[in-house]
């Protein structure tokens, strides 16, 4: 029986909190880790707000780096693993997510990255047994709803240190399928 795994796009797999700094000090602001899922909304003067909503529904949001080089041979393991079936869910606004993940190296197929809002609706129609994410509601979601979460938890996630106490969680996706015993 494979075990069926979901893994977030944004703050987990891409360092979506670079491009927030870089847009934010552009601007002569100084950064600090957002405290609210809704970044553009966290205290930043209207013009940071509206620079950082329209970057994160441009395409600027698919040139976003890997937080760790490690990550595509990881992900092609798993997905080459029959033990597992790996889908990548986001609910970012629709765009080409899979060229995204295919020219950072990552195999995948295209009906394996699903776009979704919201992520719960995916994660049933998927019998997701796994899945990895940084966002609250998708991690207050999955306890609502029995689908065993593991929260990616860092400095730059001030938005779900709150749960903390909720679920499983680590600083990093390496870190998280290791300990999970995903990977190796």
């Amino acid at each position: 029986m494979q075990t069926r795994i979901a893994i977030d796009l944004d703050n987990t797999i891409f360092n979506l909190a670079e491009k927030y700094r870089a847009t934010i000090e552009k601007l002569n602001c100084r950064y600090t880790p957002p405290v609210s899922y809704d970044v553009y909304q966290n205290s930043y003067p209207e013009p940071v707000a509206d620079a950082l909503y329209d970057m994160l529904h441009s395409d600027a949001i698919y040139s976003t780096s890997l937080f760790d080089g490690q990550i595509p041979a990881a992900l092609n393991t798993i997905y080459n693993d029959p033990k597992y079936m790996l889908f990548y869910i986001t609910e970012r606004p629709d765009g080409d997510d899979w060229g995204q993940l295919k020219n950072a190296g990552i195999i995948c197929d295209k009906t394996r990255v699903v776009n979704c809002t919201p992520k719960i609706n995916a994660l049933k129609k998927h019998n997701i047994d796994l899945c990895f994410d940084d966002s609250p509601s998708v991690v207050a979601s999955c306890l609502d709803n029995n689908i065993d979460i593991v929260m990616i938890s860092n400095e730059d996630t001030a938005y779900n240190h709150h749960l903390r106490g909720r679920t499983e969680y680590y600083p990093t996706l390496m870190m998280a399928l290791k300990k999970r015993g995903v990977i190796k």
